[in-house]
């Protein structure tokens, strides 16, 4: 079995410096995977059926704030202790996964009881990031990463005062908190705390919402057919004239991204990724998705993550077809924008890359 990409990545530095020598040696999981997969479901079943059972029983933890926080917390407390003991135990183990999740959604049922929507969607990140930083296993770190990309999600969508579903805001800034964990989990070895379950996380957070946050927009009336409609403004304009201008919040937040994936350069060159990122999102506007998917395959080039490369290509590639299939743009047009895309991607790269080589010169 493969290694994980940070013990292969510290193998790799430490070969470079003379340290160890030959290939890094094979990983022992002890049990085969279908087995630790069957034992785990059968903890995520057990630790339902035992949630349900509960929340039955004592009804009253959905009616007060102040039962759920504290049951929350003992669910916490409880989950991480049986985390600590049990470690290498597969059934224990993610009985206490699902138990901290358990935990985090009792405690954020009673903090929005408390201080309101807002201030309890910030409690419950609050809660998951420390609970990301004291645990100690690679699924429940992604569990809370989860649940705090869900906050954020709550959150954006709270201080957006249009009204009109999902905030636009959500989507950049889904993206900026990933690209911003993908690039600290390249400084990870043993000794810092892992980022890439975070990183995950916020990655499949942000694929999810380019794909579904659009058809979400979209009045009650026109949620079947929104999810063709992400490229035309006119739907938003009867409502309110102002929600066009949301439309150019996403691809321009992501143009922003996008060289900051790319090679650094020096001198009068710095502006330019930027100046190309603009020109690429502004004409592929119309394609919601894609500037995620092109950010998140450039992350995976430069930290040399296949499972990443092919996750965002997947989504790049559900994006493009999403587009092309709808039929409110004639079949001419969309050629046209798909081929004016392409062209400009290419221009780019040839761009960047004299730029690179003049700069070395």
């Amino acid at each position: 079995m493969s290694l994980p990409h940070e013990t292969q990545t510290l193998w790799t530095r430490l070969r470079a410096a003379g340290a160890v020598a030959g290939e890094a040696p094979a990983r022992n999981d002890g049990l085969p995977w279908y087995l630790a997969g069957l034992i785990g479901v059968s903890a995520w079943i057990a630790a339902g059926l035992l949630f349900g059972f509960f929340a039955t029983l004592f009804d009253q933890i959905w009616r007060s704030p102040d039962v759920a926080v504290a049951a929350g917390a003992l669910c916490i407390a409880a989950a991480l202790a049986l985390l600590r003991i049990a470690r290498g135990r597969e059934f224990f183990e993610q009985s206490a996964i699902a138990l901290s999740l358990v935990g985090q959604l009792l405690v954020g049922i009673g903090f929005s009881e408390w201080f309101g929507d807002t201030a309890g969607w910030a409690g419950s990140a609050a809660v998951a990031l420390v609970l990301y930083v004291s645990g100690a296993q690679t699924m429940q770190r992604f569990l809370c990463g989860a649940v705090f990309a869900a906050a954020v999600v709550a959150i954006c969508n709270e201080l957006d005062t249009s009204g009109y579903g999902p905030s636009r805001i959500t989507l950049p800034v889904l993206a900026w908190l990933a690209f911003a964990a993908w690039w600290r989990a390249e400084y990870e070895d043993l000794r810092t705390l892992p980022v890439s379950p975070l990183a995950w996380a916020l990655s499949l957070a942000a694929l999810s919402m380019a794909i579904v946050g659009d058809m979400l927009w979209a009045d009650s009336a026109e949620i079947c057919d929104s999810m063709f409609h992400a490229w035309d403004e006119d739907i938003y304009s009867d409502s309110d004239p102002c929600l066009p201008a949301f439309g150019w919040i996403e691809p321009l937040a992501m143009a922003m991204l996008l060289p900051m994936t790319a090679l650094r350069l020096a001198g009068p060159f710095r502006p330019l990724p930027l100046l190309c990122a603009i020109v690429f999102a502004l004409v592929w506007r119309h394609v919601p998705g894609v500037n995620l998917g092109v950010m998140l395959m450039l992350v995976a080039f430069a930290s040399n993550r296949p499972a990443l490369l092919a996750i965002s290509a997947i989504g790049t590639a559900f994006y493009l077809v999403r587009y092309y299939y709808q039929l409110d743009v004639p079949l001419l047009e969309k050629s046209q924008w798909l081929l004016a895309g392409g062209v400009v991607l290419l221009t780019i790269r040839f761009v960047l890359m004299r730029a690179v080589q003049g700069g070395r010169t």
